[in-house]
Parts: structure tokens; C-alpha cells; sequence
């Protein structure tokens, strides 16, 4: 989304509204959603872009597993939730089912 902002910038001035947007969508999702997890025995530490770590801790994560991608939230009754992915095609989405119940995480 960056990339495409820039694009219009360079290509047309007129198109700096968009370009804006497309920015700052694209500058906010880093932002927020991780690009890079781990599971182990004790949580899930997660990595963000912009070098902010966070570590759930087994005790209080809550991951919701379904036909998407798992979601690993801070507690039952949450909206907002870290997406555990491992690309796009999310082609290994059951083995890190499998992981996280072997592990005894909390799977609704």
C-alpha cells in the first residue's frame, strides 16, 4: 500500500489524496498487525514491524481456530486479536492447530 502511494504521487500529482491514504492505510496495518510469531510452551511472542515486540502469555491467550487463519487473543470476551499467519496461502494452518493444542493452549 506504501508502494502503491508512492506510485501515484510520482506518476500524477493530482492523485496526492490517494497516495496519502494509501500511506497511511498501509503505515497503520504495520503497524498493528504482526509479521512474524513464535509459539513455544509459555505463549506466543509476536513481532511487529516497526521493532515492537509483544509476548501473550499462555495463561491469558484465548486462539480462535476455524475455517481462517488462528487469531490469538488477550482473553475470551476480546474483538481485537493478533492473526497468526505464515503468508498469504497459510498453507501449514493445521499443523499450527495441531501445535497449539499439543502445547495446551486455550483453542475455542
Amino acid at each position: 500500500m506504501v508502494l502503491l502511494g508512492v506510485v501515484l504521487t510520482l506518476v500524477d500529482g493530482a492523485y496526492a489524496g490517494y497516495a496519502v491514504f494509501f500511506v497511511g492505510g498501509g503505515l497503520l496495518f504495520a503497524w498493528l498487525l504482526p509479521w512474524r510469531f513464535v509459539v513455544v510452551e509459555d505463549g506466543i511472542g509476536l513481532w511487529f514491524t516497526f521493532g515492537r515486540r509483544r509476548f501473550l502469555p499462555k495463561s491469558e491467550v484465548v486462539v480462535r481456530a476455524g475455517r481462517g487463519s488462528p487469531v490469538a487473543y488477550r482473553g475470551e470476551n476480546r474483538r481485537f486479536g493478533y492473526p497468526l499467519t505464515d503468508g498469504i496461502l497459510e498453507q501449514r494452518r493445521r499443523a499450527l492447530t495441531e501445535v497449539l493444542h499439543f502445547l495446551g493452549f486455550r483453542l475455542v
